[in-house]
């Protein structure tokens, strides 16, 4: 109990003020300062003055405020000049030029005057001492907006370590994730994931919130901004609304923002290298179904039934997915490729020197002539690269026969056909292109490749083209019957000299054909 409550207790009490101050010690003076105090709180009601009942509290002294002799009005105005200094750079986008506190007291320093850092310090916290900013709720209807923002990750493919960019689109309501790995962010991927995300989910949100990339924000004068033609297209064509941010106010879309973190984190924290890109998308998209399957911490269901909810309110997306491809006009080189961002792709031989139309898109490359799609690539987003299919170039080889092995589009050919003419048709090129030609004509690899393995069961010298294609052409896809390890050989014989009799290629002495 402190000296002024012991006091205000004996005065309660009904002692005297004068044996009040010589039990306490105290003069009479401060024991008479007390009671009135005490009196005059005891008549006033403050409970709605600003004030509280503080008459029982131990008395309170003021500090004394001394006046600031080094920190002049001068040096004032002085830091109050570099402050707005920083001000106006972070203005004009030149935030990693400003002087902090201790360039500012190093300036002073320079110019002669002595001061000290914390009182530096102290004044430019006063005058850059902001009120906090006040966040307000929102409350988020079922089906009505979606955010969505880049990321980048950066995933070891092959061995070799690269930076992709990560799309991500989150639904408010539900905070329902869908992402996608692009080599790119430009104006062709940003349309792309836009029709693979409502094809996906299968309805169009009212609002699409963004931020002010370039990719949306064609101009940016003032407060005044101007959406991009690809972009109002796309809105026109699925009948959404735009919402852009305000610059630097990423809270503004904070269901997104922490998506982008929160994938990258979940997908490619532990595991981040792949031996191909498409197996790292699996793996994203793995890692989706399972953070979507969550609860969520305010609805308190899953977050694919409260898509599923949003979808059963929002307009369904039951038009064709919007066409994100550029069309462009190119013209065939010497080679039989056209040059699309410095990239070579491959066009079937007979058009050198034409000008011909591709479709460009985020994931593929469609070539046409006269409205007649005649090539389809995958888009290669390197430099100087060349996408070839050896299939477009089969007549120019029957000329040039020698040029197949040590070809561009033969490094590029299946797997398959490499280990083919490497196996079995190394210095019979000529052969090697009839049975290319075979399968362009009849798109029948995989038959052909079983035909290949039912000869190489007989022995391996077998293989040749024209009993690979006797066998396709049968009406039995087995060809060869198999049946026990003995009887295997006694039945191979047999059906290699019937085909020899058929082609009159038996040799009467050695009972083998011959080749060529």
């Amino acid at each position: 109990m402190s000296e002024k409550q012991k006091i205000i207790k004996l005065y309660l009490n009904g002692i005297s003020e004068r044996k009040i101050a010589k039990e306490t010690k105290k003069s009479r003076n401060t024991v008479s300062k007390y009671i009135k105090e005490f009196e005059k709180s005891r008549n006033e009601d403050v409970r709605n003055l600003p004030i509280t009942e503080n008459i029982m509290e131990p008395p309170t002294y003021k500090k004394r405020t001394s006046r600031r002799k080094v920190l002049t009005e001068e040096i004032k105005n002085i830091l109050r000049g570099y402050i707005r200094g920083n001000e106006w750079k972070r203005n004009h986008y030149m935030g990693k030029q400003q002087m902090k506190m201790i360039d500012m007291h190093e300036h002073l320093a320079d110019a002669g005057y002595s001061i000290s850092y914390t009182t530096v310090r102290n004044f430019v916290n006063e005058e850059t001492a902001k009120a906090k900013e006040v966040f307000i709720r929102r409350y988020c209807e079922p089906g009505y907006e979606v955010e969505f923002d880049w990321g980048e990750v950066k995933l070891n493919i092959n061995g070799k370590i690269r930076s992709y960019s990560l799309a991500v689109f989150t639904l408010a309501y539900s905070n329902y994730r869908f992402a996608l790995l692009y080599q790119s962010e430009s104006q062709v991927c940003v349309l792309d994931v836009h029709t693979k995300f409502i094809e996906y989910i299968g309805f169009i949100p009212s609002v699409f919130t963004y931020d002010n990339m370039r990719t949306v924000v064609k101009s940016f004068i003032g407060r005044e901004r101007t959406i991009t033609d690809s972009m109002t297209n796309l809105s026109n064509y699925y009948q959404f609304k735009i919402r852009l941010c305000e610059p630097r106010k990423g809270n503004q879309k904070g269901h997104v923002e922490r998506s982008v973190e929160f994938i990258r984190r979940k997908a490619f924290s532990l595991q981040y290298s792949f031996s191909s890109l498409k197996e790292a998308e699996v793996h994203l998209s793995k890692t989706l179904v399972k953070i979507n399957e969550r609860t969520h911490h305010e609805h308190k269901e899953k977050r694919v039934n409260l898509m599923e909810k949003e979808k059963s309110v929002s307009k369904l997306a039951t038009i064709a997915p919007f066409d994100v491809a550029d069309l462009v006009e190119c013209r065939v080189d010497k080679y039989s490729t056209i040059v699309i961002k410095q990239n070579h792709y491959s066009v079937p031989e007979g058009h050198v020197g034409k000008f011909i139309k591709a479709k460009v898109g985020a994931d593929k490359i469609k070539i046409f002539i006269k409205g007649e799609l005649i090539a389809e690539h995958s888009r290669n987003w390197g430099l100087h690269q060349w996408e070839m299919n050896i299939y477009h170039y089969l007549k120019t080889f029957q000329k040039k026969k020698g040029a197949v092995a040590q070809s561009q589009s033969f490094k590029q050919a299946p797997t398959q056909i490499k280990k083919l003419y490497s196996n079995h048709y190394i210095g019979k090129e000529k052969e090697f292109i009839e049975l290319l030609l075979y399968i362009k004509e009849n798109n029948n690899l995989n038959k052909v490749m079983q035909a290949v393995e039912e000869l190489k069961t007989i022995r391996s010298e077998y293989v040749n083209t024209e009993r690979v294609l006797f066998i396709c052409e049968q009406s039995t896809p087995e060809g060869v019957s198999v049946h026990s390890c003995d009887e295997t050989m006694n039945q191979s014989e047999s059906n290699m000299r019937a085909y020899a009799n058929m082609f009159n290629q038996m040799d009467e002495g050695e009972g083998v054909t011959n080749y060529g």
